[in-house]
C-alpha cells in the first residue's frame, strides 16, 4: 500500500464544445479534485470553446492546454470514429504521471466517487499486474430524469489507466489497448460515469449527430443524420425514470435546462428484436451477469488483501471499553483474524481498573498483528466523547470505524467497512444480540474456533429458543442484487456499536461533543451533525457483521435527551467542546 495518494493526470478532448453544448466545464470541475493536473486537448473549431477553457486554465492551475488540428479533410482517416482516438491519445502522451484517469466531454464523475477512487489509485499503485480500472455508467437520454438501463447501453468502460502499461486509445476512443493490441489487466471499480452524451435540446442533438457522423462515414450530403430521425427522442425498451442524484458539478446546468422531454407522454417504438434485449436483460437483473457482453479488457479478481503491500493504515478502528476485560479480549482476538490487513487499532478506555491494563499490555507486547494503542484516562464518570477525541487526534486511517468494547467483530467486518465506503456518506450496520446463557459460555477461544466468522447451529438454537435475536443477522451479503432483494440496502438509523466515517468529516464537525457526560446519546448527536454537514447515510445491513455480548441494559442520562432535542431543533454541525474548541468551523 503506498503511503500517499501516487501523482494522477487527467485528460480529455474537446472541440466546438459549445457549439455542440457538450457539458466541458462540468466534466472539467469534476474530475480536478481528484488529479494533480488535467490536460485538455483543444481541437481548433469555429466557436468560443478555446476562449472559455483559457478562462478556466487561468483559475485552475492543474489544467494544462495542448492544441491541435483535427484532420477533417483526410478522407482515410473520417472513417470509424479514428480522429477521436488519435487525438486522445495525444492528450494521453502529454500526461505526466502513471495513473491516468480519461473523461470524455460529455462525462461526468460524482463528487460521491472521488474518495474511493483517491484510494483506488493509492491501493493498486504498486501492484504492476493491475494495468487499469473499469468504471461503471449511467447513460441518460433526451431527459435528465430518465436513463437508459439495458444492454442497448454499455455498461462499464475503462477510463482510468496505467501509463506503465502502454495503453493507447482505440477504435473511436471508447476504450483503451496495448501497444501490441492486447487487453489490458484491470480491476472493476463501483465508481460512476454520468454520460450526457444524449441530452440536449434537439435541435443541438441533430446538429452534433450530424457532425459525429461524418467522424464514422465520412462527408454527410443530407441535412439529416444517418440516425436520430432528426432529431426526435423516442421511447424505447430499457428507458426508465431516473430518480437518484446527478452529480453537484450539473447542478446549475439541469436547474437552467431549456426544454423537457416526457418519457411517459412519448410513443413506445416497439422492434421484433427487443424480445432478445428484453430476455437478456432479465437475466441480468437476476444474475447479475450480462450474457454474450463484450469485453475490450481483461478483468482481474480483486487481489487478496494480504498479498497488498502495506506502508501505512487505510483505517482506524476505534474500540471504546470500561473494565470489561473478557469482551475486550475476544475483540482484540478477532481482529488479529481480519481478512483486511491495513488498519489501527485504538482502545479507548474511560477508566478501567488493573485486569483491562494488563490485557492490553499482553497484546501490545505479544499478541497482536496490528497496530494498537491503549488510550486511558481517569475514572471520573462516564466521559467517552473525551477519549473518542483524544483517539482521533492520533488516527492516521482516512476511514474511521467505530466498535463497542461489547460487540465481537466477524472477520471481514473492517474488509466491509473499507470496500463499502463512499464519499459523502457514513456506513451504518447491526449486530446480533447474543443472549445472557450463550454470551456467558463464549470465551476468546471461540473467536479462534470461528465462531463468530460463521453462522452455526449453536446460535441459530439459542435463536429458536428466544435467548439469542437476529441470526439472520450472522449471514453476509455482498451480491448487490441480493442485497437489494433483501432490502437490506435500507436503514433508518446508525447505531454508535457499528459505524464507519471519513476522519475528514469527522474533524470538520468537530468531533464528538464532550458536554455530553453521562451515558447515551452522544453517537446519535454525531450522526445528526454528520446529516447537518450534507453527508447521507449507507447500509451495511448483511456486511460488516458483529455480535453483541449480552449486558444489562442502562438508561439514558435525562441531560443528554434534552441536549440532543436541542440539536435537533437546529442545524448545526459544529459542537463547541470537541477536537479543538478554541476553532471555529471549517468552510
Amino acid at each position: 500500500m503506498t503511503k500517499i495518494r501516487p501523482k494522477v493526470s487527467g485528460f480529455t478532448l474537446i472541440r466546438n464544445g459549445c457549439e455542440f453544448d457538450y457539458p466541458f466545464r462540468e466534466s472539467i470541475q469534476s474530475i480536478l479534485p481528484i488529479v494533480d493536473e488535467l490536460v485538455i486537448n483543444v481541437g481548433e473549431g469555429t466557436d468560443r470553446t478555446e476562449t472559455e477553457i483559457q478562462k478556466l486554465s487561468e483559475k485552475e492551475p492543474k489544467i494544462r492546454i495542448i492544441h491541435s488540428r483535427w484532420p477533417l479533410d483526410d478522407p482515410e482517416k473520417r472513417k470509424s470514429g479514428m480522429i477521436l482516438a488519435e487525438q486522445t491519445n495525444l492528450a494521453l502522451k502529454a500526461c505526466q504521471h502513471d495513473w491516468c484517469v480519461y473523461l470524455q466531454a460529455d462525462e461526468v464523475l460524482h463528487e460521491k466517487d472521488h474518495f474511493l477512487l483517491s484510494e483506488q489509485f493509492r491501493r493498486f499503485a504498486d501492484i504492476p499486474e493491475v494495468e487499469g480500472l473499469l468504471f461503471q455508467y449511467r447513460h441518460f437520454y433526451g431527459s435528465y430524469d430518465v436513463i437508459q438501463d439495458s444492454r442497448s447501453a454499455y455498461r462499464r468502460e475503462v477510463r482510468a489507466i496505467k501509463k506503465s502499461a502502454h495503453p493507447q486509445s482505440v477504435g473511436d476512443a471508447q476504450s483503451f489497448r496495448k501497444e501490441d493490441g492486447s487487453k489490458l489487466a484491470v480491476i472493476e471499480s463501483s465508481a460512476r460515469i454520468f454520460h450526457y452524451g444524449w441530452v440536449r435540446t434537439p435541435e443541438k442533438m441533430k446538429s452534433k449527430t450530424h457532425f459525429m457522423d461524418q467522424l464514422y462515414h465520412g462527408e454527410n450530403q443530407s441535412e439529416d443524420p444517418h440516425s436520430g430521425e432528426a432529431y426526435r427522442y423516442k421511447r424505447f425498451w430499457g428507458l426508465k425514470p431516473y430518480q437518484e442524484s446527478h452529480p453537484q458539478f450539473m447542478s446549475k446546468r439541469i436547474e437552467t435546462k431549456g426544454w423537457h422531454w416526457d418519457l411517459k407522454m412519448s410513443e413506445f417504438a416497439w422492434e421484433w428484436k427487443d424480445l432478445k434485449k428484453i430476455a437478456s436483460d432479465f437475466i441480468e437483473r437476476w444474475t447479475g451477469h450480462r450474457l454474450f457482453e463484450y469485453r475490450s479488457f481483461q478483468l482481474l479478481p480483486h487481489p487478496k488483501t494480504s498479498d497488498l503491500p502495506i506502508h501505512s493504515p487505510v483505517a482506524s478502528v476505534i474500540v471504546s471499553t470500561y473494565n470489561n476485560p473478557k469482551p475486550l479480549e475476544m475483540i482484540l482476538n478477532a481482529l488479529n483474524a481480519q481478512s483486511y490487513p491495513y488498519f489501527e487499532v485504538f482502545v479507548c478506555d474511560d477508566g478501567s481498573g488493573t485486569p483491562t491494563r494488563e490485557l492490553m499490555n499482553q497484546f501490545i507486547q505479544n499478541q497482536s498483528q496490528y497496530r494498537i494503542h491503549h488510550l486511558w484516562q481517569e475514572d471520573q464518570g462516564f466521559r467517552k466523547c473525551r477519549i473518542l477525541n483524544q483517539a482521533l487526534k492520533k488516527a492516521q486511517g482516512e476511514i474511521v470505524i467505530f466498535l463497542d468494547g461489547d460487540c465481537v467483530p466477524h472477520d471481514d467486518f473492517v474488509k466491509d467497512h473499507v470496500d463499502f465506503c463512499e464519499e459523502g456518506v457514513y456506513l451504518a450496520g447491526r449486530r446480533v444480540e447474543l443472549g445472557e446463557k450463550l454470551s456467558n459460555s463464549l470465551s476468546p477461544k471461540d473467536v479462534d474456533r470461528g465462531f463468530f466468522f460463521r453462522p452455526n447451529l449453536k446460535l441459530f438454537w439459542d435463536c429458536l429458543r428466544g435467548q439469542s435475536q437476529f441470526f439472520h443477522r450472522s449471514l453476509r451479503v455482498t451480491a448487490p442484487w441480493l442485497r437489494k432483494w433483501l432490502k437490506l440496502n435500507r436503514i433508518d438509523d446508525m447505531k454508535g456499536c457499528n459505524y464507519s466515517v471519513s476522519r475528514e468529516a469527522l474533524i470538520r464537525i468537530n468531533g464528538f461533543d464532550e458536554d455530553y457526560e453521562g451515558y447515551g446519546r452522544e453517537d446519535t448527536d454525531v450522526e445528526l451533525r454528520l446529516q447537518n454537514l450534507g453527508l447521507k447515510l449507507k447500509s451495511a445491513k448483511g456486511i460488516a457483521l458483529q455480535y453483541h455480548i449480552w449486558h444489562p441494559r442502562r438508561e439514558f442520562t435525562p441531560k443528554n435527551d434534552m441536549r440532543l432535542e436541542t440539536l435537533k431543533k437546529s442545524n448545526r454541525y459544529w459542537c463547541q467542546r470537541g477536537l479543538d474548541s478554541s476553532a471555529r468551523p471549517m468552510a
